[in-house]
């Protein structure tokens, strides 16, 4: 198998062209279809859309973004162009998934990332660990840095979930990069998502970061 890349922005990119059996794990999506009652999802640097195949073929609402416009041309599943550095991403569902996306992504778009992660009733995500080589990995952190970061948008870290998760594909005879470092989190009652007023002062406040940081250079 061959990396997806551009060879003009080596940030874009760093999926497996044709699917990649480490990122797809099917057990997990009908673990988490059947636990937390999901009818939508939303995947976030999805590749060519293998996952969003799958869980439209199990009748859910489906919505996936990926950055590389060479990904576009291999999806086998509709998918939005966005680059999470431009700004976040508002679509709304009950699940979003985020597998080998956020090492990816400088630490300054960070902001980006979360409130992105923040569409979803329920995130299940994984991450790199520090010290973890691979394509373009520039912001690998503890899973504690990510708990602490989604736990402050109004979410509670599910670690029963997470582990269920984990035996699902552990069950099935497959290994997938969750199974390493996935979590999952699920919306704590009360916290909202943010309103349309909220995301225009959001959009506002990302304009005027990215008008700084095109003076510094």
């Amino acid at each position: 198998m061959s990396i997806a890349k551009d060879p003009d922005d080596p940030a874009l990119g760093g999926n497996m062209i044709g699917g990649d059996p480490q990122t797809f794990h099917p057990a997990l999506w009908d673990y988490l279809i059947d636990r937390f009652s999901l009818t939508s999802l939303l995947d976030v640097g999805c590749g060519e859309g293998h996952c969003l195949l799958y869980c439209a073929e199990q009748g859910l609402r489906v919505k996936g973004l990926d950055g590389l416009r060479g990904n576009l041309r291999r999806a086998v599943a509709p998918i939005t162009l966005h680059d999470l550095r431009s700004g976040p991403f508002h679509w709304p569902a009950d699940l979003v998934h985020c597998c080998e996306v956020v090492e990816h992504i400088d630490e300054r778009y960070v902001g980006n990332v979360l409130r992105t992660l923040a569409n979803g009733r329920v995130i299940a995500m994984t991450h790199a660990v520090p010290g973890q080589t691979g394509y373009h990995h520039v912001n690998c952190q503890p899973a504690g840095y990510w708990i602490d970061k989604v736990t402050a948008l109004g979410y509670a870290y599910r670690p029963q979930e997470t582990e269920e998760g984990k035996a699902a594909i552990r069950t099935s005879g497959a290994w997938t990069y969750f199974m390493a470092s996935g979590l999952v989190f699920e919306r704590v009652d009360g916290a909202a998502q943010p309103g349309p007023v909220q995301r225009r002062l959001q959009r506002a406040v990302h304009a005027v970061q990215r008008g700084v940081q095109r003076h510094r250079r």
